[in-house]
């Protein structure tokens, strides 16, 4: 459906594509990866007409119809969010308001022309009917449900909307019109988790192309068939998604670098070959030979390797067993009651998620536990020698844009040490003429390093962060995973962002109808037990505390109440646990299974690395890439059987 052969794309002294070529296919579904900065928007921006390569050539079907969805926002005048929504789809608002027309023709036309205007009504019904006008509207509300709304917004003008709540009317008009290829700029952005899990799902079953950027490693790793990677100006694709390009691409970078060492190795002998020979008469022939054999020599040079943020907390104090605590606690806004009672601790070491669908009170919750938002009743109790550190989901606007990245970190420590400021800001990328860029000009994820280090600056035990991952990429989420991970103090924290739930969070509180609810296990323990809840056979045994967690309070004002089950409940769960142990095994034997075929795939595997230590495999190129691309084969499938073994192993210890 799209060529995209040679392109070069520059701006001012900067190249971002030199001779760059992809393809994507009438059903392919690509994620565009690479660091900030590297061209990727810039790429979609020319496959959608926005801005010409400099050379080369974007050939597009003709018969295609794209949509882009973008980052920036467009004005709105006038339009009710169902309204805008209903746009998108022009073909059918403009036979819709043909309809229209026709029919206040019809009422007053003459019985001769008449007949003939309610034929050409019947057609234009017909195509109206064809492309879907008639469920148009129950699908866009389908649509913005999906992405948060509720019935109430959907007749509020688009003007009195957030940017966010903007930016999700426009992805809903562009999902209800349904291109053939979808262009989406970090799509999830401005979406909840609630709102994530709905996309995800209703894209995996869209019929057109897609091609998107995203720093969700969950979403990537759903939607994408493929991956391409911006590097070095150039785009390269990879089979698989996001977890399997991680692999395949370390796989091939180990093995460039092991080839290069390898043949600067050979270059290293030759020379000294031609050395210790080249003045004596009886080895010209052979100094000659490899002279000529080192001037023909295709050099082969490892990638180099990336810059990483340089990430760590500094020590907290340590404070008291009882972080912080909301007792009774009554929020309301504009009369309308958020929480009533509410009751909520963290204790010392937890690190926390706040999860629960869109308006449930997620950040008003974080924001009671900052202090900074007022409350009707209740009590903020903080604990014995807590300080605490509030990263707010719009904290990037709390930047000031005429002052420099230094001016900045020195607002929030105005006593270090200039030189001090500048090590924290290196850590952060921001080194040498970079700590003197103004704001203003800063990309969202360098304001976002930015906004971290002005936090890091500051050693605090409890740590309350909303959506800390926004624009970040994601190295740069790897490392603050890792930093959050082993920070000594309390975290809690909003993101939409599953795999950094996963891998930070050792506790869940849900939101949800105006209550809290804890779950003393991590992300994965709370989907399991809200689905254990859900098919009704949550039992004694379930309430297994997770290894990840700290034990739960004893104060009996924080505990969930314990419910008597009923001889119905009971006898469901006995079934429950029938069902599971006739399943057993069945598990057991393909776990046999497939830990026999790992052990015949580690055997291939060991047999082809043999295989690439060898020096002469690197002067036949073609044999090489064929072993090259047989040791990745051969590894990849190690994971996948490994990733198998793992999810049938957890199966079965959870169904003994």
């Amino acid at each position: 459906m799209i060529s995209i052969q040679e392109i070069t794309k520059r701006f001012g002294g900067r190249t971002l594509f030199k001779d760059a070529s992809l393809r994507i296919g009438i059903e392919d579904r690509v994620a565009l990866v690479g660091p900030n900065g590297a061209g990727k928007t810039t790429l979609i921006e020319m496959i959608a007409g926005r801005v010409t390569p400099d050379s080369g050539t974007i050939a597009i079907n003709k018969k295609a119809v794209i949509g882009y969805l973008t980052q920036e926002l467009e004005a709105h005048q006038g339009k009710t969010v169902l309204d805008e929504v209903l746009s998108g789809s022009s073909d059918v608002s403009s036979i819709e308001h043909h309809l229209r027309l026709l029919e206040e023709e019809i009422a007053t036309a003459p019985p001769e022309t008449a007949e003939e205007l309610l034929a050409h009504y019947g057609e234009l019904q017909a195509k109206y009917e064809h492309l879907g006008g008639y469920s148009r509207e129950a699908r866009a509300r389908e649509v913005l449900f999906g992405l948060g709304f509720k019935e109430k917004h959907l007749s509020r003008p688009m003007e009195e909307l957030s940017g966010g709540w903007r930016m999700r009317a426009a992805l809903a008009r562009l999902l209800l019109s349904g291109p053939d290829l979808l262009l989406l700029d970090e799509p999830t952005n401005h979406l909840d988790l609630e709102s994530v899990i709905w996309l995800e799902a209703f894209l995996a079953g869209y019929a057109g192309a897609i091609l998107l950027i995203s720093h969700d490693r969950n979403f990537m790793n759903r939607l994408a068939g493929r991956v391409a990677e911006v590097d070095r100006q150039q785009l390269i694709s990879y089979t698989g998604n996001y977890d399997q390009f991680v692999t395949a691409k370390a796989q091939a970078q180990e093995i460039l670098e092991a080839t290069a060492k390898n043949q600067q190795k050979k270059i290293d002998q030759t020379q000294a070959f031609v050395d210790r020979f080249r003045a004596q008469a009886t080895k010209a022939r052979q100094v000659q030979s490899r002279i000529k054999m080192l001037d023909k020599m295709e050099k082969v040079a490892a990638a180099p390797r990336q810059k990483r943020v340089r990430f760590s907390f500094p020590e907290p104090p340590r404070g008291g067993e009882s972080v912080i605590r909301l007792m009774d606690m009554d929020k309301s806004y504009d009369g309308n009651p958020i929480y009533r009672g509410l009751n909520v601790e963290l204790r010392r070491g937890e690190r926390i998620a706040l999860v629960g669908p869109n308006g449930a009170g997620k950040s008003t919750l974080l924001k009671l536990l900052a202090g900074v938002l007022p409350f009707e009743k209740g009590e903020r109790r903080m604990g014995h020698n807590v300080t605490q550190a509030y990263y707010a989901q719009h904290q990037l606007d709390l930047l000031s844009p005429d002052n420099t990245v230094l001016d900045e970190i020195t607002l929030a420590a105005p006593m270090e040490e200039q030189s001090f400021l500048r090590a924290i800001l290196g850590r952060f990328l921001f080194s040498g003429d970079d700590a003197k860029k103004r704001v203003a000009v800063l990309s969202g994820g360098e304001k976002s390093r930015l906004a971290l280090a002005k936090m890091l600056i500051r050693p605090a035990n409890l740590l309350l962060m909303d959506e800390p991952t926004n624009h970040l990429d994601i190295p740069s989420r790897d490392v603050l995973e890792e930093a959050l991970r082993n920070f000594t103090g309390t975290i809690c924290f909003i993101t939409h962002d599953r795999h950094f739930i996963r891998s930070v969070a050792n506790r869940i509180i849900e939101v949800q109808n105006g209550e809290a609810t804890p779950y003393a296990g991590d992300y994965d323990y709370y989907l399991y037990k809200k689905k254990a809840i859900a098919e009704g056979i949550s039992s004694a045994a379930d309430e297994r505390p997770s290894p990840a967690g700290p034990p739960p309070t004893v104060d009996s004002k924080f505990q969930p109440a314990k419910i008597r089950k009923t001889k119905e409940q009971k006898r469901a769960e006995a079934e429950a646990r029938n069902r599971l142990y006739r399943g057993e095994n069945p598990l057991k034997d393909k776990l046999s299974r497939i830990e026999m075929e790992i052990a015949a795939a580690e055997k291939a595997f060991e047999d082809l690395t043999s295989a690439l230590a060898d020096p002469e495999l690197y002067q036949d190129k073609k044999r090489f890439f064929e072993q090259m691309g047989a040791h990745t084969k051969a590894k990849r499938k190690i994971e996948e059987l490994t990733a198998e073994w793992e999810r049938l192993s957890a199966e079965t210890e959870r169904k003994t």
